[in-house]
């Protein structure tokens, strides 16, 4: 689903959760059908191959003979830490450090930008690989994970090597069902929103040229906590081209699940995580989202060329954690 990234800021989640682009299945690594590697010149082919050292509350080391290939996921408990086991439904925050099994090197770590990734202990909404990998393993343990997917957007498939150590676990309050709160009329040349009984919302074509910079005006605006950086955030969304508002390219609402992100953790479009922080819990915000924040020159084939500008209505339906 477009929303998020298809190679996000917080790499090591990317191919992790089942929202989290626009492709099919097989490439959100669901593990009935991991994209098939190459094991004909595998020097490593189990996680027994490799080793992990370090504190759990650090930056891992990560080793072994490269290239490593495993044919089916695989998790193991690296160090078992002393808190409470993670449970189903629960919001899982973890710094995830990412390894190419081509190369042996690390990727992308959650030490390195200081923005721990959080995901839902959800099977609809990330993958049963890593779903399986931290259900019932108490809080504080580092887990080591492999998993088939591409270490970058375009890359031909590989194992990759995932250190995911978990730093809390937490059931997550209701969500609301909508945006609640006081209506907004947005200024006169953007696009007028309006929602059906169920609150999914519409929008009228917009006025005149895109606009070069981030938009960001809310047309409800709730009574809510203010949204801060490292949050998770719940929202419902539905998103169109600017030169096309006949058809959404994306919309949480179609799908009945609300939608789950960490704020600042470049899980999303760069659009996103800055229109949704300091915002109302309850709040329904039109966001038109210039490329340079959106998808740039590549876009996000099929469904959003490369260069566009795109509009969002986003509902934020609850904020928890944080720093």
């Amino acid at each position: 689903m477009p929303v998020r990234k298809t190679l996000i800021g917080a790499l090591a989640v990317s191919a992790l959760l089942l929202t989290g682009c626009g492709a099919d299945d097989s490439a959100d690594g669901n593990p009935a059908e991991s994209p098939a590697v190459d094991a004909s010149n595998a020097k490593s082919t189990s996680l027994d191959d490799v080793e992990v050292t370090g504190e759990p509350d650090q930056k891992p080391e990560v080793s072994f003979e490269a290239p490593l290939v495993i044919e089916k996921p695989e998790s193991t408990v690296v160090s078992e830490g002393d808190g409470p086991k993670v449970e189903e439904g629960q919001q899982v925050t973890a710094n995830m450090t990412l390894v190419s099994g081509n190369s042996g090197e690390i990727v992308e770590s959650g030490y390195d930008t200081e923005q721990p990734s959080g995901f839902p202990v959800d099977k609809a909404q990330i993958n049963e690989a890593l779903y399986d990998a931290v259900i019932d393993v108490p809080v504080g343990s580092r887990v080591l994970m492999s998993l088939n997917g591409a270490a970058k957007s375009g890359d031909d498939p590989e194992t990759l090597v995932y250190v995911i150590d978990i730093v809390k676990a937490e059931k997550l309050p209701e969500p609301l069902e909508r945006a609640e709160g006081t209506e907004k009329e947005p200024p006169a040349g953007l696009p007028k929103v309006t929602r059906d009984d169920t609150g999914k919302p519409s929008v009228e074509a917009p006025e005149g040229e895109a606009p070069q910079d981030l938009v960001v005006e809310p047309t409800i605006e709730g009574d809510g906590p203010v949204v801060e950086e490292g949050q998770t955030v719940q929202a419902h969304y539905s998103g169109w081209l600017y030169d096309d508002v006949t058809k959404t390219f994306d919309s949480s609402w179609d799908r009945g699940e609300p939608f789950s992100f960490t704020v600042g953790a470049g899980e999303v479009i760069k659009g996103w995580d800055e229109a949704v922080a300091g915002q109302k819990v309850g709040s329904q915000l039109l966001v038109i989202v210039p490329p340079d924040k959106g998808y740039g020159e590549q876009g996000s084939p099929p469904n959003i060329p490369g260069n566009a500008t795109l509009i969002f209505v986003v509902d934020i339906l609850s904020a928890t954690g944080g720093k």
